[in-house]
């Protein structure tokens, strides 16, 4: 045997690169296979797609979750300048027509509004007719008096219109604020009364 006869033959090359190519082809077409006709395909399209899809996941938990603080500062009313504690505002009664109304209003400043001045008011009156109407203030002038951070009890005597129906009565204060140079219209909530014929 001499050294010749060690060395490959070209047919076992050529034979082994057919195998080896036969093998590749066999292994794409069962990668293609599984990719098609198994879950493992969406799996790897959600893994090459991964990091696209958990930023906009991500995105949209962030426009979710500040959808749901808005919702929370409205329903604390955090959203306003102004809030009042709700079932201890009314209206002292009896009240008969040509009366002063005498409105009770337990408000306190939110953090939205800590840094806003109350610049003007005007009662509003709303009956059967359900058209508001103006009223005026007792005390004309400017204001004197600012809402804190702590619930306070204010007692607000105010003239009705005269053109108001005896019978149910709500009434609410249209409130202008300074903050920091911009104006923001407040109001408050309105608290409902009875107004009586005089004399019954």
């Amino acid at each position: 045997m001499t050294a010749r006869d060690l060395l490959p033959q070209k047919g076992f090359l050529r034979e082994r690169l057919w195998i080896w190519l036969a093998g590749l082809f066999f292994w794409g077409m069962s990668a293609a296979a599984a990719a098609l006709f198994t879950p493992l395909g969406t799996r790897l399209v959600l893994i090459w797609n991964g990091p696209a899809d958990t930023t906009a996941h991500l995105a949209q938990i962030d426009n979710r979750l500040a959808e749901i603080e808005k919702s929370v500062s409205r329903a604390l009313g955090e959203d306003r300048v102004i809030r009042q504690k709700a079932g201890l505002s009314y209206v002292e009664e009896p009240v008969h027509v040509g009366e002063t109304v005498t409105l009770i209003l337990v408000m306190e400043r939110t953090k939205l509004g800590r840094d806003c001045r109350l610049t003007d008011w005007v009662p509003l009156f709303t009956d059967a007719s359900n058209i508001p109407t103006p009223g005026e203030r007792l005390n004309a002038g400017p204001v004197r008096r600012q809402i804190g951070a702590e619930p306070t009890k204010l007692r607000i005597e105010i003239v009705p219109p005269p053109t108001l129906i005896p019978g149910r009565v709500e009434v609410y204060l249209s409130m202008e604020y300074d903050c920091a140079g911009t104006r923001i219209p407040e109001r408050s909530d309105p608290v409902t009364y009875k107004l009586l014929v005089a004399g019954r």
